[in-house]
């Protein structure tokens, strides 16, 4: 014989778990999607940027004019005064209440900017949104903390073919 106590508690416990997967999963999808946009940076695929927003998201990256819209933010990236950067992402936090989330990352960037090396730190704060399943950015901000030429830097990869290792 069952015991209704035990077996409700069962379908909970189960419940809980089956939520907190779920959460798991939209974190991990998000925490991907900030990853997916710094490859894309770091292997100079920046006019597929855009393909990682919703239709009408918004970019507002370091004081510069924000820019609206999926069209309107590849042109964003393309026309980037800085045309080479690698960049590692650190300590990205995600809270999600449905299909929509916010979350923060830290930034460290090895752009070249005017043939010149400069190291850059900052904070990307993001609004995210589940989209057919898909999560996108929705806004995303780059506060900009420090700007640091490096001499001699690293401007010299930028011109040159990737090694292979």
């Amino acid at each position: 014989m069952s015991n209704p106590d035990k077996d409700a508690d069962l379908r909970a416990r189960i419940l809980a778990l089956e939520i907190r997967l779920a959460e798991h999963d939209d974190r991990e999808a998000i925490r991907t999607l900030r990853c997916t946009y710094h490859e894309y940076v770091n292997q100079d695929r920046v006019a597929e940027l855009a393909d990682l927003f919703s239709e009408n998201a918004t970019v507002s990256y370091g004081g510069r004019p924000s820019v609206t819209g999926r069209e309107a933010i590849r042109s964003f990236f393309i026309n980037f005064p800085i045309k080479w950067a690698r960049q590692f992402i650190h300590a990205h936090v995600v809270e999600i209440d449905g299909d929509r989330g916010k979350g923060y990352s830290h930034l460290d960037g090895r752009p070249v900017l005017n043939g010149k090396s400069i190291m850059v730190g900052g904070r990307f704060d993001d609004e995210y949104v589940r989209e057919n399943g898909r999560w996108l950015f929705s806004k995303v901000v780059l506060t900009t903390w420090y700007v640091v030429p490096v001499e001699p830097g690293w401007e010299g990869a930028a011109a040159a073919k990737p090694v292979q290792m």
